[in-house]
Order: structure tokens, then sequence, then C-alpha cells
């Protein structure tokens, strides 16, 4: 059994004084600040629960940092899941995209379903945090549509987004703003970038078929769905008909107050609070928070950004400290089912961090199912010494 002790632990809703009671993978008690004996005393460092990230691709960039650069995807996992540890993500879902193969080859649809296979496998055997599977699906992808069905069968997913890059729509509101991004992303000649939006616009109108058959089998499967970019009320509509339960990044504040208005929770990027703006020019998250029209964060493709947002919220925004912290704790554990972890309390995965924030706000130590994966320097020594 272990106990931690502090004067600042966020619970229930409360910042206040407690000891944490651990035994083996979880909270056994929250008992009266000061009652226990043999306890860890963290002073007045912040105990919070770990981090929830529902969207991420961080994996795409620990693979490939620099185009070409590949490294091996079995090695690039044990990094980032120290990087996560780190940044105090205790359960990650790694979005991996499923692209068209006019963009990406048929090889693109088998390395996003390696990857998923790999990432799977490390979870059970040597990765640290919990590592789980968040498919993206884009719509007009139909030779993924199969792989990723049988990925669902097979429990390996635990959730689905469907998509849409089509220009004319969505996150790309013109041709040549689909081409300012992706020219370059996948290095296209003109010619190639008029082959690859003529193959998805002729797709794009029998795509419904497949977002049937892939929220079917997820709805069997007790997978959560999501919808990604949406920019009006019909796609909402139409959205919500499959089965989705969660909005990533709406477009507008119309958008996103639909969705809520239509009980489906909304998501955005901490990147996005962080910086004040969105990185390929849509809303600011933090009008849709401000509007309370934004539900959970995720890290997008920062994952140190979660820890950073909550205090950029609280210190620039004005939010309540325990407000603030429940974007990336209480509320992504509500909006994926899961029931275990995002709060201190009894019964609960003992998934906790420890941060100090008396200057620039950092992780200090990460602990999941009740062993510590990541200490700094401040806390380095710290369980070797029990008050």
């Amino acid at each position: 059994m272990t106990i931690l002790r502090s004067e600042r632990v966020f619970t229930q809703g409360n910042i206040q004084p407690a000891d944490i009671e651990i035994e083996h993978d979880y909270i056994l008690n929250m008992n009266p600040y000061g009652t226990s004996a043999e306890v860890f005393d963290l002073g007045d460092r912040l105990i919070v629960p770990g981090f929830i990230d529902l969207h991420s691709d961080a994996v795409e960039k620990e693979i490939e940092p620099r185009p070409g650069a590949e490294f091996p995807m079995d090695h690039a996992l044990i990094e980032l899941d120290k990087k996560l540890a780190m940044a105090g993500i205790t359960t990650m879902f790694h979005a991996i995209a499923f692209n068209d193969h006019s963009l990406v080859g048929p090889r693109g649809t088998e390395t996003a379903a390696r990857l998923i296979e790999k990432i799977y496998s490390a979870n059970l055997q040597n990765l640290c945090i919990d590592n789980l599977i968040h498919a993206r699906f884009e719509i007009t992808s139909f030779a993924s549509a199969p792989i990723i069905n049988d990925l669902m069968k097979k429990g390996i997913v635990q959730m689905l987004s469907f998509m849409d890059h089509c220009p004319g729509q969505g996150q790309f509101k013109s041709l040549e703003k689909w081409k300012q991004f992706h020219v370059p992303v996948y290095d296209l000649t003109d010619e190639d970038a008029g082959s690859v939006v003529s193959d998805k616009l002729s797709k794009r109108k029998d795509s419904l078929r497949y977002l049937e058959q892939l929220s079917e089998t997820a709805r069997q499967e007790s997978i959560i769905m999501a919808s990604h970019d949406d920019d009006s009320n019909d796609k909402i509509d139409m959205m919500k008909e499959f089965g989705i339960r969660i909005a990533e990044f709406p477009l507008s504040l119309e958008t996103a107050s639909y969705a809520k208005a239509s009980e489906i929770a909304t998501g955005m990027g901490a990147p996005n609070v962080v910086r004040g703006k969105s990185q390929s020019g849509n809303i600011s998250a933090r009008n849709l928070i401000e509007a309370n029209c934004c539900d959970f964060l995720c890290s997008d493709y920062h994952p140190s950004s979660m820890l950073q947002a909550v205090y950029c919220m609280h210190q620039e925004m004005g939010m309540d400290l325990v407000d603030a912290l429940s974007y990336v704790t209480v509320s992504p554990a509500q909006t994926a089912q899961l029931s275990d972890r995002g709060d201190i309390r009894p019964g609960m995965l003992a998934d906790l961090v420890v941060i100090e924030d008396e200057n620039m706000p950092k992780v200090v130590m990460t602990i999941k199912s009740g062993l510590p994966i990541y200490s700094g320097s401040s806390c380095f020594c710290l369980l070797d010494n029990a008050a």
C-alpha cells in the first residue's frame, strides 16, 4: 500500500488537502489530510488525475520527424510512451488516419493498419501508459473500410471518427486552401493534385454506404464515434444519424453550439488554446470555451500542450483552475465512457499527475495504476523517503 499526501488534491470537483491511499492499481481511500501514517508527503504540489487525450497524431511525428526520415515503429512507440508520461498523459487515443489511395497509395492503408497492430501489441507488452486506438476514416478511402471494420471486430479499436477533406467544405473551404496544405505535405505536382481532387469528388457521393457499414460495426462493438471538422448543422444532423457522440474541432461557434444542443460533446485542440488561434486558420478554441461550446481538449499534435492549455485557461482566460483541469481529466473520461479514470476517488485507477505550478507549471511525477512511470528532479528521490 502507498499513501500520497498533498495540501492540494484535485478530487471530485475541488482542490483540497488529502491523503490518497493506493492499493495495487486503484485508489482505496481518500483520507483526511494528516491522518495517515507512513506517507509520501508532496507538500503543496498539486495532484490531479492523469490526463486523458482522445485525439493525437504525435505518433506520426515520432516515426517520421522529418519527411523521408523514418524510424522503426517499435522504437518510436517506446520513445513516445516516455514523452507522454512526462507530459502527464496516462491514457492516449492515438489518432491513426486512413487516407485516400490517390494520396498515399495502397501502402498508406497497410501502414496505418500495421501501426495500429503494433500499438495494440506494444500496449500489452512494454508500454507504460494506456495506448488506445482512434481510427480515422477518410470517407472517400473506400479500400480502407474493410480493414477498419476487421480491426474493430478484433477489439483493437476504441474510437472511430469520420473525416471529409474534400475541397469546398469542412477544413478546406476552397480548392486553393486544399492545395496549400496537401501539395507540400504529399509532394504533389499540380497535375497530381488535380487527379486527387477529381478522385475524391467522384467518390464522395458513394461514401454513405461505407459510413453506414462502419458505424453499424462500431455500434455492435460499443465503439465511440466522432465526426471531424464539422462545418454546418446539416452535417451534425447527418453524423448524429450514424450514432456519433463527439464533434471534433467544429469550425464555427454556430456549429459547435448546435452540436451541444444536439447532445453531442465537442472537443478542441489544446495547442489552439495555447497559441490563441487555429494552426489552419479556423476558429479559436478560446472563443468556443468562452461560449461554453467546448467540452474537452485533446493534444492534437502537441502532447505537452495539455498542461499548458490548462494554465492558459486559468491564468489568461480567468477560468477557475478546477474547471480548467476538468477539460483534460473528468470531461474526456466521461466523453469516452471511461468510468474507471478521470477523477481521484475510491475505486478509480491510481492514474495521477503531480504538478509544480509556483512559476512555470510542469509535471514532476506521473503515476500509472499506482506505479511511478516518470519522476522529475524535484521528485526523483521522493518515493524513497517516507515522511
